[in-house]
């Protein structure tokens, strides 16, 4: 992979795609941490005296302009955190915008508007990547969070301008390549809704790894490949058998949880809270016992949302004794302030291990950093993913288009 540092680009024309694909709430920005990701490559470009044009996308605008897809609050918030102006083209490709563009200043930078805003940009269309390779004499991709797609200013753009990694995406690479050697113990923990996006990390990583603690949806279709009771609890059905071939496989290290939270769902359909976990559905005093029981219910009518204080106490003891974590996924419906409590106790149990631990997905890093024990995580990876894709040994296009 082709690395910034080695790129010729002093006074030259760089074409730099990011991904600021920031939350929004209206027309406000509630976490700026993906943009305050590149603002060393983005600095040292300055430094360069390169002349600079910002690709990026937000939202799904899915071909259309849209307001509500505008970077301008984007434009502005990267303003303030470099303390230079940076101006918002009224487009991606238009006269102005074109105008804008020859015009630049050594050091100075314009933002194109949303690149989703044409649809040829996720079609990856040679035609549109060459326009856009037409602004720049160098390509840099600092966008790792979307180079798992193959789109026009990932990957298709590669090919007209000289290209290289910048710093974000440099530093995604080295720290997730290092999963693959870890210290061990190594601990997986897993969770989400969708076993499909996470199978390939699982198999990809289980040989490496001391156990694996599922959460979430995830565990859920686990418990259903063992034919546990899972109620109306979410999970993936099209990935049962998997499960089922990956439990026989891995285990002696995949744990599942042993007791959980609920909430009972009533004949309307509204859901009724019930918090209290059940430890009386651990059988004996093994710690990882094979089967959940579920004689303490009269019925299936509960959904599992959070992990049970047993369980807790089980995964937080696996992650403060290892040497290497790797989180990726929700434990439990944390967006309900009652059913917060497995991730509460898994990000305080990571923040205390000694060795390396590594973060990954919006939800997952969302979560840390409201706990606010992100400076006690030694990586937070931008990608959700793209950081999956590339744990599981897939070929990401926008990192293949740099060799």
């Amino acid at each position: 992979m082709r690395i910034l540092q080695d790129a010729e680009i002093k006074n030259k024309k760089v074409f730099l795609r990011v991904d600021f694909n920031v939350p929004m709430h209206g027309d406000q920005i509630t976490d700026n941490n993906r943009i305050k990701a590149v603002i060393p490559t983005l600095k040292y470009l300055v430094g360069e005296k390169a002349k600079i044009i910002i690709g990026a996308h937000l939202g799904r605008p899915e071909g259309q302009k849209s307001a509500e897809t505008s970077l301008m609050p984007v434009a502005k918030e990267l303003q303030r955190l470099l303390n230079l102006k940076v101006a918002l083209a009224p487009d991606i490709l238009s006269p102005e915008t074109e105008k804008m563009v020859e015009s630049l200043q050594a050091g100075g930078i314009v933002m194109l508007e949303n690149l989703r805003w044409d649809p040829e940009e996720e079609q990856n269309d040679a035609g549109f990547a060459r326009k856009l390779a037409n602004f720049a004499e160098v390509y840099i991709n600092d966008a790792f969070a979307v180079s798992h797609r193959a789109n026009a200013s990932v990957e298709a753009i590669a090919k007209f301008l000289p290209s290289y990694a910048g710093f974000l995406l440099q530093e995604e690479v080295e720290k997730l390549s290092a999963l693959n050697n870890p210290r061990s113990p190594f601990v997986l923990i897993i969770g989400g809704i969708k076993v499909k996006d996470k199978a390939g990390v699982i198999k990809e990583l289980a040989p490496k790894s001391s156990h694996i603690l599922l959460g979430g949806g995830v565990a859920n279709t686990f418990l259903k490949a063992k034919g546990e009771d899972i109620g109306k609890s979410v999970y993936d059905e099209e990935m049962v058998e998997q499960c089922r071939e990956m439990l026989d496989k891995y285990k002696d290290k995949i744990i599942l949880p042993v007791d959980y939270a609920t909430s009972s769902v009533i004949s309307t359909g509204v859901e009724k809270s019930d918090t209290q976990c059940h430890p009386e559905l651990v059988e004996g005093s093994h710690p990882y016992p094979k089967d959940l029981s579920t004689s303490a219910r009269d019925d299936n009518n509960f959904k599992i949302l959070d992990l049970g204080p047993n369980t807790i106490e089980t995964y937080a003891r696996e992650i403060k004794k290892a040497k290497t974590v790797f989180w990726n996924g929700s434990l439990g419906y944390s967006e309900d302030p009652e059913f917060r409590t497995g991730m509460k106790a898994v990000a305080q149990a990571m923040a205390l291990v000694s060795g390396t631990t590594v973060i990954a997905g919006g939800d997952t890093v969302g979560f840390v950093k409201e706990e606010g024990l992100d400076k006690n995580i030694s990586f937070i990876s931008t990608g959700g993913g793209a950081a999956l894709e590339f744990l599981a040994g897939e070929k990401l296009p926008g990192i293949e288009a740099l060799n």
